[in-house]
């Protein structure tokens, strides 16, 4: 069914499908892994479901702190009559204020880490389905998160993931036993059933064909019949959550801002230049506090620590379930000093080779680093690109994904510099 009950909107017939076998699973009492590729559109399959529970429980949704604001952002969109609230923060509900927030609700937002906290109180609520987002946070089994998250109480349990075998069949088990406890047996036993004796890349592929349509649902961008139904671009906009340092840094900017104009007349100079000001530093806090502190060495190759900026911490996600399907990325930003940061912390945080072309690169320098990257040899599959510098007269079609990290005053020359990579 394309056009469920309380869905505002039309899923494609892919994600019809992956609709049917989440019911299919509620029916029986299973669970499973929704393995869409990345920007396949698992958040609103995932909310179709949530939001059409035949059961009176809800649902409890568990993701990165930077995806929150996403979920929250697509609930509205996409299931409005839907009751959604996000347990996080400081000031979040405990006790039986939560039970009550929890029985009025039909959706709960929470993160991983809030989850592990609050377990002793979120386990003893009886949930209709547990969500996991980015699933990959419980590969490891023996770790902290993994056995906590054992421990909540639901009719059935959905892992979501782009990349369901990142090193190994023993991933997959991980998030099949997460979902089924004590279904699928020893971890040994399953990767030795499903690995045929040749070589295990071949085991990996055979193995998701054996499990597709029963508990994993696997369908990739590659795939003939996905590609005909997706548009020729796919859009999507990450709402991603403030660090407890942006927000303050965040505060203090609005605060002075208003100072600042009720000094000044409206229209006068001062008043416009303050406003200006403003804005670039919230931007630049939105992007990293370091790049409005200017407490690091730009042109050091230390890198920021990335969990200080909620925008980092998506971005690091994202391009690590892209370079594990052997995707290569463009990522645009409008400040120079914001792509120095980025190659720096990337590099370190991926291992990879990134690339930072800006409006300084000399134009020999220039065209080798477009070469190297439309090579094709994924030795240095990330492209930082200053919008200016990067935005006109460039091939750069080895991309198959476009990161735009901060958003310029004019959408037509973003989607110049999308056009790099997108060519007819």
């Amino acid at each position: 069914e394309t056009k469920p009950e309380g869905f505002v909107g039309e899923l494609r017939s892919y994600q019809a499908d992956a609709l049917a076998w989440i019911n299919f699973l509620d029916e029986a009492g299973l669970g499973g892994c929704l393995a869409l590729d990345m920007g396949l559109g698992k958040t609103p399959t995932t909310l179709a479901n949530l939001a059409n529970s035949p059961r009176p429980e809800p649902g409890l949704v568990i993701a990165p702190p930077a995806v929150v604001g996403n979920w929250r952002a697509e609930s509205k969109k996409f299931v409005p009559n839907a009751k959604v609230i996000v347990h996080h923060g400081p000031t979040r509900a405990k006790g039986s204020k939560l039970e009550k927030a929890v029985s009025d609700s039909d959706i709960v937002i929470t993160t991983y880490g809030t989850a592990v906290r609050d377990i002793d109180q979120l386990k003893n609520i009886q949930w209709s389905k547990v969500v996991l987002d980015e699933a990959q946070a419980i590969k490891n089994p023996a770790a902290e998160t993994s056995q906590q998250l054992r421990k909540l109480n639901a009719h059935s349990r959905i892992a979501l993931t782009g990349t369901p075998i990142e090193n190994g069949l023993g991933d997959l088990w991980s998030i099949l036993d997460w979902a089924n406890p004590e279904l699928l047996g020893p971890r040994n036993q399953f990767v030795a059933q499903l690995t045929p004796e040749k070589k295990i890349e071949s085991g990996n592929e055979s193995a998701l064909k054996a499990l597709n349509g029963i508990m994993v649902y696997r369908r990739t961008k590659t795939e003939p019949l996905i590609a005909a139904e997706l548009p020729d671009r796919i859009d999507e906009l990450d709402h991603c959550a403030m660090t407890e340092e942006q927000i303050g840094l965040y505060k203090a900017v609005v605060d002075n801002l208003i100072e600042e104009t009720e000094k000044n007349k409206a229209g006068s100079p001062q008043r416009k230049g303050a406003v200006l000001a403003a804005i670039t530093a919230l931007k630049q806090i939105c992007n990293h506090p370091s790049q409005m502190l200017k407490d690091h060495d730009f042109a050091s190759s230390k890198p920021v620590d990335p969990r200080r900026s909620g925008k980092c911490v998506r971005l690091l996600e994202q391009l690590d379930e892209a370079l594990s399907e052997g995707d290569q990325a463009l990522v645009f930003t409008q400040f120079r000093q914001m792509g120095h940061l980025l190659s720096t912390m990337l590099r370190h945080e991926l291992g990879r080779e990134v690339m930072f072309l800006h409006g300084g690169t000399p134009q020999g320098q220039r065209q080798k680093m477009v070469d190297q990257f439309q090579s094709g040899d994924n030795k240095a599959p990330i492209l930082i690109l200053s919008l200016k510098a990067g935005g006109v007269g460039l091939n750069l079609t080895a991309a198959t994904h476009v990161f735009h990290y901060d958003r310029w005053w004019n959408p037509a020359v973003e989607n110049q510099a999308t056009d790099r990579a997108y060519r007819i």
